[in-house]
This record gives C-alpha cells, structure tokens and sequence, in this order.
C-alpha cells in the first residue's frame, strides 16, 4: 500500500515537474540566491546531523528526539552507512554528502521557482492566461 502511494506521489511529481520545464522563466533567482538557499539547507540539515548523533549517544529519551533529527538527513546518508560504526568518519562523511546534495536540493528549488515567478510578481492563475 506504501509503495502504490509513494509510486503515485513519484508520478504526480514528475508530471508536476513536466508542465514547469514547459514554462519560460520571465525573471530569475540568480546564483546569490542559489548558493544563499544551498547554505541554509546545508547548515540546516547538518546541525540536525550532529545535534542528532549528539543525542543518540546518551542512553535515554533523548535518543527518540536524536533518531528524528538524523532521520532529516536521509536518503543521503543511506549511501555512507558502511562506516556507521566509526562514528567520526561517518559524521564527517554525512556532513560532506549533505553540503553537496543540499546544493542539488537548492538547484531544485530556485528553478521551481523560477519557473513559478512571472514579470510583475503576480501569480499566472491572475493573469487570465493558462497555467
């Protein structure tokens, strides 16, 4: 049931993603907002990376709030979990993949936006055209 609903929601994304490309951006979020945004995230989920791990270590419900916040890193730290038991290398090693696919992430997310923004900052549902 999972599966036919993640199957689903990959469709409906990609079909999403589709009309967008078909779209010509007017104005555009530029290189300063790429790497701005790319920094946010990045900073963002690698915190919760650390403060995560931090958690985990104690031998209490603090581990709970710890497993959640290393959950903020995945699919990404899926691919180094074969240094899981040396915990510094993994840190450093998560932390590395999170800074670049934070960028990917970011890349994302600007040219959706991009796509979405018009001339005058009005939506297109507004401007009588089709969408």
């Amino acid at each position: 049931m999972i599966l036919v609903f993640l199957l689903i929601l990959a469709v409906a994304v990609a079909i999403g993603l589709w009309r967008l490309s078909a779209r010509a951006p007017r104005s555009r979020y530029g290189w300063g907002a790429l790497w701005r945004l790319a920094c946010l995230i990045a900073s963002v989920r690698i915190s919760a990376l650390l403060i995560g791990l931090a958690a985990y270590r104690d031998p209490g419900w603090t581990q709970i709030p710890g497993y959640f916040l290393l959950m903020l890193g995945m699919p990404e730290i899926y691919f180094v979990r074969g240094a899981r038991f040396e915990t510094r290398k993994w840190a450093i090693l998560s932390s590395m993949l999170l800074a670049v696919s934070s960028f990917a992430w970011a890349a994302l997310l600007v040219w959706v936006a991009n796509r979405l923004r018009t001339q005058d900052g009005a939506s297109p549902r507004n401007q009588g055209g089709r969408v």
